[in-house]
């Protein structure tokens, strides 16, 4: 109740006052025009409006009844039950509400306050009923311990007798539900506290509280008791219940796919009266009550609990091939990162792929950045591919991509099962684990950009490929594209001649791009090359022929040394 009328806007507070006064005022009208009657036997218990006026705790109210020229009303003959607002709780609204609301918006808050036609005791009270208001609508009355109204107002003094009905005192005023917004008006439905209480643990509240508009489907207790949601995220299935807009009932046409706050579509249909909606996992439900209007949105109860499809972590877990990488998210507190919104696209290394890796072997952090480094921040279908494309890991670092027949990530890992869908993105099943480059020696970094595969090609036919992976070692490789190298022949070449090309491209030592300076450097070759720095901070190299290529990507660092990539084949004299 927190969330909606404990602490009413001014506006709603002027309106909740202003309508109470109405309501009181014309029931006392009434009662004096029955005075007037010399017919009418006298009474010993005066009516409503007679009782109200005698008890100093109503003085605010019969000062507005009066104000109001209401009075007469509640002098009638009812019977009425009221549930009058005291002192107290006219005094919790702020300043100038009352004076702020039309006469009409007096009128209906203040009936709203009133069971005509009905005196009901407190002895009569189950735990849980609603009943009808005067002014239309309903009063929703809980009596466990205390009896309270619409989880707002409790009663604080109960059973007050009058000749035409009962009063019972409350501690706040009531607001119909077009005074409410769409969080008052699911609070203040006894039928409807688990939805409410699931709101306010995921931090919601306030967000359906702005100006909207929205639509809600409500489920009832009985329907989240019945809800089996597994694992899945408590916000991002009440945000599946949210249409970001106004649609009342009136408004449907037989068959529409609308979309929700959480990103997933619902069906609705509307056929002979009944309205039906069918979430991502096949399930149909009812609308039991429409059309619950508010001052940013509409209600529609329901009698299920909607379910979005099951998300990434959910498909993988129900899926039984990635019960090892499953295991990794949890360890890590991934798994609810990768059950947000998304979208994502996730390479996921299977079972098979990782029987032969020890994860155990890294600590949680490192882990978190190698399980990182399989997820990209959009959604990718295998139909969305070109031949070649690069992509950037949710790690930081990029995925290279080729779809040439198989579908190869980093020249390792080949998708074994394409585009499984889950809500908040694909999972493409992979063959291998992906590996960031500062977790790979420079080879590594290498072979995985086809950008660099002629290079590749070329150090395993140079016989240099365990040479650099040497562990103890420490490289700076400058490595030429495939345009750079298809600028050259080198078709004809020896394989020590084709080594002694290579190597000339290795310094026996790290340098990162920040400690280049200009001058003239010492290869693995033996022979000199001469690096610049530019003015503009670029660097340029000049082999022994002459040529002068630029460096274009710099600091690649791996667990030997670091790569940089080069528009041109170094030559030596």
């Amino acid at each position: 109740m927190e969330i909606i009328t404990h602490n009413p806007s001014t506006k709603l507070r002027t309106l909740l006052f202003n309508s109470f006064v109405a309501i009181l005022l014309i029931f006392s009208l009434q009662a004096c025009g029955d005075d007037d009657n010399p017919t009418d036997p006298p009474n010993e218990t005066g009516n409503i409006a007679e009782v109200a006026q005698s008890n100093d705790d109503f003085s605010d109210l019969v000062s507005a009844l009066s104000d109001a020229g209401l009075v007469s009303t509640l002098e009638g003959d009812g019977p009425f039950t009221v549930f009058a607002p005291t002192n107290d709780a006219f005094g919790n609204l702020p300043d100038g509400l009352l004076s702020s609301l039309t006469n009409e918006q007096l009128t209906e808050i203040l009936s709203y306050h009133v069971i005509a036609g009905s005196e009901i005791a407190s002895g009569d009270l189950q735990s849980e009923q609603a009943v009808e208001a005067f002014a239309g609508g309903e009063l929703f009355i809980t009596a466990d311990g205390d009896v309270v109204v619409n989880d707002n107002a409790t009663v604080v003094n109960a059973d007050i007798e009058a000749s035409n009905g009962t009063i019972h005192a409350i501690d706040q005023v009531l607001l119909p539900d077009n005074f409410l917004d769409v969080v008052g008006i699911v609070t203040k439905r006894y039928n409807l506290q688990s939805l409410e209480d699931a709101v306010v643990s995921e931090n919601l509240a306030s967000a359906l509280q702005e100006d909207g508009p929205f639509t809600v489907f409500a489920p009832t207790n009985n329907a989240f008791s019945n809800a089996d949601l597994g694992d899945q995220s408590l916000a991002e299935v009440l945000q599946y219940h949210v249409i970001p807009a106004e649609v009342l009932s009136g408004d449907l046409q037989a068959t529409q796919t609308v979309e929700t706050l959480q990103g997933e579509d619902l069906l609705i249909e509307a056929a002979e009266g009944t309205v039906t909606i069918t979430d991502n996992t096949g399930q149909m439900y009812e609308v039991t009550e429409a059309d619950l209007q508010g001052t940013n949105g509409v209600v529609h109860i329901i009698n299920g609990v909607l379910n979005p499809a099951p998300n990434i972590v959910d498909v993988a877990a129900a899926d039984g091939n990635f019960t090892t990488l499953v295991d990794a998210l949890v360890q890590t507190g991934l798994d609810e990162a990768l059950q947000g919104a998304g979208p994502f696209t996730v390479f996921a290394p299977t079972d098979n792929a990782l029987s032969g890796v020890d994860l155990s072997g890294f600590s949680e952090q490192q882990l978190a950045e190698i399980l990182q480094y399989h997820v990209v921040n959009a959604n990718i279908l295998s139909t969305d591919l070109q031949a070649e494309q690069s992509v950037e890991a949710l790690a930081g670092g990029n995925l290279f991509v080729t779809a040439d027949g198989n579908v190869v990530v980093n020249d390792i890992a080949t998708v074994v099962s394409a585009d499984v869908e889950a809500s908040n993105g694909t999972i493409h099943a992979i063959d291998n684990i992906l590996l960031p480059d500062s977790y790979q020696d420079v080879v590594g970094i290498v072979s995985k950009r086809y950008s660099l595969q002629a290079l590749e090609d070329a150090v395993v036919t140079a016989g240099l490929v365990s040479t650099l992976q040497d562990d103890q070692a420490s490289y700076t490789v400058f490595a030429p594209t495939n345009a750079a190298f298809d600028a050259v022949d080198t078709s004809g070449l020896t394989q020590q001649e084709l080594a002694d090309i290579l190597t000339y491209h290795v310094l026996p030592s790290e340098v990162l791009s920040g400690d280049i300076s200009s001058g003239t450097v010492t290869t693995v070759n033996g022979a000199d090359l001469e690096i610049t720095v530019n003015n503009d901070g670029s660097v340029s190299l000049t082999d022994g022929a002459g040529n002068t290529y630029n460096v274009t990507t710099v600091d690649l660092e791996g667990t030997n040394g670091v790569v940089h990539i080069i528009d041109g084949v170094l030559l030596p004299s």
